[in-house]
């Protein structure tokens, strides 16, 4: 086990050498670390590819010079076996083939220079005989006729040069193993540059020495018997060609035309025939020149019909090979543009990099610097709309916040740590906001509960209305302050209760209706669902009206006079969904993916509606952390649809042994109480709360000076956290010092940081109470706090009372 530890911890230390290694290195260099990265492979790969092209375009081309090679040396053995044929009838007396002769040895004379320009001379000599002249001598040999009167040595010495042409052919051209396409394309090449040639070159045996016996009176039997050898090899390779059915099939196929659909097997008809009508008058001895020259004429017409099939299926096959030779050609050209293309993508992207990222985030490290070294007067500015340039915006939000801060700060923080000045901006706001709540909740309380004169019931949905509303806002104005006095570093707490759906989405159109009346939009929501189908949800009530009230209040702003919001709510298995639709202006389809993104306000008809870009990020944020989710679908100018989908639950049960029972009634209460306020209508709203309870006696003092003047001994004070003229701190110390037991005090404030807590705990408070506070649990805390003695010696109790 202790070397598997010490391997893993080797390991770690390997892994983690190169990560630290990276983590200091400068955005260029990582990024031309990663540019080295990703562009190996891929020019590995574009290389590659040009490789493979690369590699075609040489088969392609050496198949195109072994092409070239057979098609020279097949025309000149095809020409020679002419020269054959004209040359026997010359040597055998007939005189009218002299022109024909003549124009064929200039053919013969180009078509040797060609093939020696196409065959290189190393591999032309292999073709030499090892004994006797060479291979061109002897053609240029035959030429001149050397051979008068010797018209059989004529004929062997023309047949062994042709059959060394052929040889060489089966050498240097191409050969039954040479295509690279596969047995389909091996089989062509085979037929094209080797049977057909083959086949002619027996044809012209056939016919040449056929006319040469058919020119004498009397046949010698060495010459039948010669004859016979020549048209059987004739015969047999005529069979031969013939049994290659799939790539006759095929030539025939490449080579229809309309008025003749196979002229490949046509043109070998033709020559069978002709074997057979040679056959046919050389043994019926229908001899004579006339006879040698009918002869002569049929076999011509039969090899020259073939040999022209064959010249064109050969040029068809060299065509192919220039396409091919001509598409390696283009991809191998088209590779390597690729990885030039690449190679300029990189240096693009690198210099784009470098200027949108590297100098742009230099340009913000200068900035950040001047803004460590105080200097505020420097406007942070990057162009661009990516995360740099939000990153700029903030910084120089930040600037101008903190250049405001230092303005209309600087008195007051002069000698304090930055600590208590937050703790006193957090504080006084705090108690801004929650003051005004506390006589909205206060008061909706008392005209809840008072009983004469009664609310109508028109009266007591208005004041419940109310009263809800403020409730929310309190909600969310501890979260905020929540989050502030954490540095924003924790997230908000969210309860997991099973939600009524109905109360839940009543409570939200109440929310919104004031707003909807004054943009004359119509709110349209089944309130008959809510009591017939009493869904319920996972979540935090709160948070889920704040959801919702968010939603329809978009859906309000973003629409036009006599407009309509549908709110409605569906339940499906487990999940809940519920729609929020309006007819407004709607969203254009380029627009959404960046519509949950914090501070993106999108474009809209109307510039002057109000609003950060916050309230469509919080929906999202807060609907993910109960285990929910919001769609949208929307067309521009058709109105959009905001779904909401959340778990479903079963409404909660409550326990027989947790039903409430009847208490007995709560003994009445007295005490002399002293209370410390400034706000007027806080001290209306605790004398009203109180007034049910007649031996509570009150006294008022409106600030701290008027306190200390108060010859009032009191059982209790109740202290406001932030006086006129001094803090609830301060004024309980001076309390303090005047002669008697020390005052029993609570500090009631809108401050809700827990640092207050400890600050009022530390001053000598029993505790502390938050406003807004309602009536009942005003009452229940007197009630736990009068009811326990007072502690020898001193004026604050063991502990906290519980919140």
């Amino acid at each position: 086990m202790s070397l598997l530890s010490a391997l893993s911890l080797r390991s770690r230390r390997w892994i983690k050498a190169p990560q630290h290694l990276f983590d200091h290195l400068s955005f260029r260099t990582k990024f031309v670390v990663i540019g080295m990265v990703l562009a190996g492979p891929l020019s590995t790969l574009v290389g590659f590819v040009a490789s493979r092209y690369d590699q075609r375009v040489d088969q392609a081309q050496a198949r195109e010079s072994a092409l070239l090679r057979s098609s020279h040396l097949r025309d000149l053995a095809l020409a020679l076996a002419v020269h054959r044929g004209l040359s026997a009838r010359i040597l055998a007396g007939e005189e009218g083939a002299s022109t024909e002769l003549v124009q064929q040895q200039k053919q013969v004379d180009r078509l040797l220079h060609e093939a020696q320009e196409s065959i290189p001379a190393d591999q032309w000599r292999t073709a030499d005989p090892p004994r006797g002249p060479s291979l061109v001598t002897e053609v240029h040999d035959l030429m001149r006729l050397s051979d008068p009167g010797q018209p059989e040595r004529n004929f062997r010495r023309h047949n062994a040069v042709i059959d060394a042409l052929l040889n060489l052919n089966a050498r240097v051209g191409v050969g039954p193993d040479l295509g690279p396409d596969g047995h389909r394309e091996s089989a062509l090449l085979h037929l094209a540059f080797q049977q057909l040639p083959m086949l002619l070159e027996a044809l012209g045996r056939q016919r040449g020495w056929g006319s040469a016996v058919l020119t004498q009176e009397a046949y010698a039997d060495e010459d039948i018997s010669r004859y016979m050898m020549y048209a059987g090899g004739a015969a047999q390779q005529l069979e031969v060609t013939q049994s290659a059915r799939e790539a006759l099939a095929e030539t025939d196929q490449l080579l229809a035309r309309p008025d003749q659909p196979a002229p490949l097997s046509a043109a070998l008809n033709e020559a069978d025939i002709f074997t057979q009508r040679s056959m046919t008058m050389v043994m019926g001895h229908e001899g004579g020149t006339a006879a040698a020259a009918e002869h002569f004429r049929e076999g011509s017409f039969a090899i020259n019909r073939l040999a022209e099939v064959t010249t064109t299926f050969s040029s068809l096959l060299m065509a192919h090979s220039q396409q091919d030779l001509a598409a390696a050609q283009r991809g191998r050209a088209g590779s390597l543009l690729g990885m030039g293309l690449v190679v300029l993508i990189l240096l693009l992207i690198y210099r784009g990099f470098e200027r949108s990222t590297v100098l742009r985030l230099r340009d913000l490290q200068r900035a950040s610097r001047r803004l460590a070294d105080g200097q505020f007067n420097d406007r942070v500015q990057v162009v661009g709309s990516d995360e740099i340039a939000r990153l700029s915006a903030a910084l120089d939000d930040m600037r101008q916040r903190l250049q405001n801060a230092v303005r209309e700060r600087a008195e007051a923080l002069a000698g304090h740590e930055a600590a208590r000045a937050k703790t006193e901006f957090l504080a006084r706001w705090s108690h801004d906001l929650r003051t005004p709540l506390a006589a909205v909740l206060g008061f909706a309380d008392m005209l809840l509960t008072r009983q004469a004169p009664a609310l109508s019931e028109a009266q007591r949905e208005d004041v419940m209305h109310i009263r809800e509303a403020g409730e929310h806002l309190l909600a969310l104005v501890n979260d905020v302050l929540a989050v502030a006095s954490l540095d924003a570093r924790d997230s908000i707490r969210q309860r997991d209760d099973a939600v009524p759906i109905g109360p839940l989405v009543a409570s939200a159109v109440h929310l919104v209706q004031a707003q909807a009346r004054t943009a004359g939009v119509q709110l349209e929501w089944p309130r008959e669902q809510g009591v017939l189908t009493p869904d319920w949800v996972r979540g935090d009530r709160t948070r889920l009206l704040q959801v919702l009230a968010n939603l329809l209040s978009n859906a309000i702003k973003y629409n036009q006079a006599g407009g309509h919001v549908r709110l409605q709510w569906q339940a499906e298995g487990a999940r809940v969904s519920i729609a929020v639709e309006d007819d407004g202006c709607g969203i254009a389809e380029e627009d959404l993916p960046r519509l949950f993104q914090p501070f993106e306000r999108l474009a809209t008809p109307d510039p002057g509606i109000e609003g950060l870009g916050l309230g469509l990020s919080n929906v999202k944020r807060l609907l993910e952390a109960m285990g929910g989710s919001v769609t949208v679908h929307s067309r521009l100018g058709e109105g959009s649809r905001f779904t909401v989908s959340l778990q479903r639950m079963a409404p909660p049960v409550t326990a027989a042994s947790q039903l409430p029972s009847a208490l007995p009634p709560a003994p009445a209460l007295h005490a002399r109480i002293t209370y410390v306020e400034d706000d007027e209508t806080n001290v209306l709203l605790l004398q009203a709360m109180l007034a049910a309870e007649p031996g509570l006696e009150v006294t008022v003092c409106h600030d701290g000076a008027q306190a200390l003047a108060s010859p009032t001994i009191a059982d209790l004070w109740i202290i406001d956290g932030q006086l006129p003229d001094m803090d609830g701190v301060d004024l309980l110390k001076q309390l303090r010092r005047r002669p008697g037991p020390p005052p029993r005090a609570v500090m009631f404030s809108a401050d809700a940081l827990p640092c207050r807590r400890d600050q009022a705990l530390d001053a000598g408070f029993i505790d502390l109470w938050v406003k807004p506070m309602g009536r009942d649990e005003l009452l229940l805390r007197l009630r736990q706090l009068l009811s326990r003695p007072r502690p020898e010696g001193q004026g604050v109790s063991a502990a906290p009372l519980a919140q």
